[in-house]
């Protein structure tokens, strides 16, 4: 029960965490063009992550049922997801403090990945299920594909929009901009919602399946999961919206609609349509990037972004390595 406990209390830290990073990604660019004030902005945002959240629920049940018996029901269950939620966390709040947008997605995959190998090695795991590292791999490609998708499509759309405004006046141009920003960043902040609401209900029927205790798992779960995100996303995290919208491109009101536009239709796709997790984060910092290229007067500072580029990929290597070595040392205590 205190293995339990524990873990909880993680998975509420991590989904405040994940709330107060994340939510730059749907306010940064209307709160940086004047489309919304920064409460407003996030007031919206909490209430479509709590919104968003609260419709995963369908879908983390259907999800759960395939997944739960690839963690033992035991402790040792617990301690995989209590290494991966401490390190991934952890993680995630350094890269805060030095500013710099991550994939907590990223950081707990690889984190869980890690711990999970730490335990079959020290003969803790019985097996590491085939389906759990196919189920890995999917969910990295979908990581690594999402970003390089969001590049593409900002940079593509950016010449139809200049081309259908070339005969408007700028105030209307940027007018029409700030209302799309508007409702773009309502949608990101609902797409985040149902993407991290899905993890969280997730992690919570696994846990809760771990202990034994399966048998309490209903809609609560959901609604908690989104009150936690709500509560980490009015947090605010400034750090990253000063990245996103001073240090690595300053956008035009048109193209950030754009950018905002475009990492919200990729979130969509993920969570309605394909049902992978993308990270909002890479979606955004590629759809900015993408947007940034095609905007003349405004060069993209290309060593900011080889510097979150960096920080991307340390996520991996570094969760990976320091959650195989904690689960290693803290075996014995199963």
């Amino acid at each position: 029960m205190v293995m339990l406990v524990i873990t909880v209390l993680l998975l509420t830290t991590h989904g405040l965490v994940t709330g107060m990073r994340d939510a730059p990604n749907a306010v940064a660019l209307p709160v940086r063009t004047r489309a919304l004030t920064a409460p407003a902005a996030l007031w919206l945002a909490a209430a479509m992550n709590l919104l968003g959240a609260v419709l995963a629920g369908g879908m983390v049940m259907v999800v759960t049922e395939g997944v739960l018996d690839l963690v033992p029901e035991s402790s040792t269950g617990l301690m995989l997801l209590a290494v991966g939620l401490l390190v991934s966390t952890a993680w995630a709040l350094g890269a805060w403090w030095k500013g710099m947008p991550i994939s907590s997605t990223h950081a707990l995959t690889t984190a869980l990945g890690g711990a999970a190998l730490a335990l079959w090695i020290t003969g803790d795991l019985d097996r590491v299920d085939h389906q759990l590292w196919d189920m890995l791999l999917v969910i990295v490609l979908a990581l690594l594909i999402s970003p390089l998708a969001a590049w593409l499509l900002a940079w593509l759309i950016v010449t139809p929009s200049v081309w259908i405004s070339r005969n408007a006046a700028p105030g209307a141009v940027n007018h029409r901009a700030r209302m799309t920003l508007a409702l773009s960043g309502a949608a990101n902040a609902l797409g985040h919602g149902v993407q991290i609401g899905q993890r969280l209900g997730l992690l919570t029927s696994l846990a809760l399946a771990s202990a034994g205790l399966s048998a309490f798992e209903g809609w609560w779960i959901p609604v908690a999961c989104g009150l936690v995100l709500a509560g980490g996303t009015l947090m605010g995290g400034w750090r990253i919206a000063h990245t996103l919208t001073e240090r690595l491109v300053q956008l035009d009101p048109m193209r950030s609609a754009v950018a905002s536009g475009v990492s919200a239709g990729l979130l969509f796709l993920g969570s309605f349509a394909l049902h992978l997790p993308l990270s909002s984060t890479h979606t955004a910092v590629a759809a900015i990037v993408g947007a940034g290229q095609r905007q003349p007067y405004t060069a993209v500072r290309w060593p900011q972004v080889i510097r979150v580029l960096l920080y991307s990929l340390a996520t991996v290597v570094v969760c990976f390595v320091v959650a195989l070595i904690l689960a290693a040392a803290f075996s014995p205590l199963i």
